[in-house]
């Protein structure tokens, strides 16, 4: 029958209590003690009212053991066995006591791998890869070589002496069988032109019998000759007495003796036999040993193929992976641009990366250089900027009351002509103090842009309708080139008057002995800044001198005698306000070219007047 659910936590709940906790010892009266089973608080009588919530009692923790049948009930009640917990908790107990396990002590073998790859070097390891390759390439040839001579002595040895031998012995055996019979047929003929035959067949057998016996260095083989040789004296003794015999006339005792003759026969053309079959069994040993040696030399080429592609792999590897890719990085960059364009050679590719950085920390110092000038300079015109303000409106205010009492005397006093003169030239010097005042104000503390709508060809128009009468009496006249009005940009339209003010002004003064002004309206397109529209002011004056056109934007700089100096300085702010820039050309004795450039959203092309 199953247990509910709740049985079944009620029994886990049993165990852990009993596994966790002894049992429970009787409680000092007035205290309270947790049983080990329910897990609420059970007093064992009354508390006084002094003590105004329940108290644990400390309980000691038992040795890590279990009594037989402690908790069996609620381990069957689980379907477990009480074995593996008191296993666990005294392997707990015993690691508890033995305190923390020290750290696995890393691997030796990687430890020493590792710090032998941090002791070697990347020119170590090339240097190990390149001096293998080189011995790999020195033994494999030593080793050809040195198998290649003892193939040829082996060659030599069969060819020169053992086929020698064994030739010599078939002509041997031969030379022997020739012997046979001519004793026979001297019997049956009495023709001694057989004993003749016979004779030269002896002299053919003793002269292959002495060849083969030349060769001294086989000890094995000269005990086959010498009993070949002994083999055949006896033979040639017998057959010399059968002959005897058959001149004496006394053929039975010959038939007899002759008879005999053919076991001595056998055994010489056996021994023969032996002779040749050693010379076969050399030259087939010393065919397997050659056989043998050439499989050893193609395994040592194989290996040292093998050899020489693995060095070849590990080294381009190193020289790939360590050498070349960040050398490739570095001259092309991570993403794999080629900023050293048409060069394939990496060597090539980084000293060309080398030179260019060379250029940019040059660059960049010179360019850190005129920053730390500029930004010198901009301190000392900050300070000179203040300082130009507070001089110029503490004398601006005096400066009012001298023009209004100069207003009232020339209303109410009759003046000569001299008195007039004297008077329209103190005019003149106050107006010309109240317009460098202006712009030390106007620098120090330039008005807010009002941005609009607005072409720059009715700026034109304004500023020239506005200066007609100065232009007139500077003795300039105006050419304004244009093709079709220029399209509208957003900004301030007074503020582009008063920069075209300052140019054309500029201008006129450059040229004493008057001159033409010539006023280019442009449009197109210059990357990366897109779509611009332009304005060039051009004189025919004396020009600016080349060490000083550089410096013709820098505030309070002029080369006149009179004025501020500000004028440019406050174009160029008021361009670079604008989102634009001027730049300025002056051929010597040629006259000069300012443009002022303003960014414009528009149709794109280049017009040009």
């Amino acid at each position: 029958m199953r247990r509910a659910p709740t049985d079944r936590i009620r029994a886990a709940v049993t165990v852990a209590t009993a596994l966790l906790l002894p049992p429970p010892r009787p409680s000092r009266p007035g205290r309270f003690c947790v049983p080990p089973v329910l897990g609420r608080p059970a007093p064992s009588r009354p508390a006084p009212p002094r003590h105004p919530g329940p108290k644990r009692c400390r309980v000691p923790r038992p040795p890590a053991r279990l009594r037989p049948g402690h908790c069996q009930p609620a381990l069957a009640a689980l379907g477990l066995s009480a074995s593996a917990p008191v296993r666990d908790r005294r392997r707990r107990a015993t690691l508890r006591n033995q305190g923390p396990s020290p750290p696995a002590m890393p691997n030796a073998s990687a430890k020493s791998r590792k710090s032998l790859t941090a002791k070697l070097g990347l020119r170590a390891r090339v240097y190990l890869l390149l001096g293998g390759l080189l011995l790999v390439n020195m033994v494999g040839p030593v080793i050809m070589i040195l198998y290649a001579s003892m193939a040829r002595d082996l060659y030599t040895t069969t060819a020169d002496k053992d086929l020698a031998a064994l030739t010599a012995a078939h002509e041997l055996e031969n030379a022997l069988l020739n012997q046979k019979g001519y004793a026979t047929y001297y019997y049956l003929s009495q023709d001694p032109a057989w004993l003749a035959k016979l004779d030269e067949s002896r002299r053919a057998f003793e002269l292959w019998l002495d060849r083969i016996g030349e060769d001294r260095t086989n000890p094995e083989a000269s005990a086959l000759v010498e009993d070949i040789a002994l083999a055949y004296r006896r033979y040639a003794d017998a057959k010399d007495g059968v002959i005897a015999l058959y001149r004496q006339d006394r053929a039975d005792d010959a038939k007899k003796q002759h008879w005999g003759l053919r076991e001595d026969f056998d055994g010489l053309r056996e021994r023969c036999d032996r002779y040749k079959a050693y010379y076969r069994e050399r030259m087939r040993h010393t065919s397997q040993v050659y056989l043998e040696r050439t499989d050893l030399v193609m395994g040592v080429a194989v290996m040292g193929v093998v050899l020489n592609a693995s060095l070849g792999f590990f080294l381009a590897y190193v020289l790939v992976g360590q050498i070349l890719d960040p050398i490739r990085r570095l001259a092309w960059g991570e993403a794999g641009k080629d900023v050293a364009a048409g060069l394939s050679d990496e060597v090539k590719a980084i000293g060309q990366k080398f030179r260019d950085l060379e250029k940019d920390v040059d660059q960049a110092h010179l360019d850190l250089e005129q920053s730390r000038d500029h930004l010198m300079q901009s301190e000392k015109l900050a300070m000179a900027g203040k300082l130009a303000a507070g001089v110029a409106h503490t004398i601006r205010n005096p400066l009012t009351s001298v023009k209004m009492r100069l207003f009232s005397l020339e209303r109410g006093l009759k003046l000569d002509a001299s008195q007039q003169e004297d008077f329209e030239v103190i005019a003149e010097e106050i107006g010309h103090i109240d317009t460098i005042v202006r712009n030390f104000l106007e620098f120090a503390r330039p008005p807010k842009l009002v941005a609009q709508p607005v072409s720059l060809s009715a700026v034109v128009d304004t500023t020239l309708t506005l200066l007609r009468h100065r232009l007139e009496s500077y003795d300039v006249s105006v050419t304004v080139e244009r093709s079709r009005r220029l399209p509208e940009i957003s900004a301030d339209p007074d503020q582009l008057k008063e920069a075209l003010v300052n140019l054309v002004l500029n201008a006129c003064e450059a040229m004493v002995e008057g001159g033409s002004i010539v006023i280019r309206e442009e449009t197109g397109v210059i990357e990366p800044y897109g779509r611009v529209v332009a304005l060039r002011v051009s004189d025919d004056g004396p020009g600016i001198p080349p060490p000083l056109i550089d410096r013709v934007f820098q505030p309070f700089f002029t080369t006149k005698g009179e004025g501020s100096g500000l004028g440019l300085a406050i174009v160029r702010r008021i361009v670079e306000e604008h989102g634009g820039w001027i730049t300025v050309m002056s051929p010597e004795t040629r006259g000069t070219t300012f443009t002022m450039v303003f960014p414009y959203e528009g149709e794109r092309g280049w017009h040009r007047s």
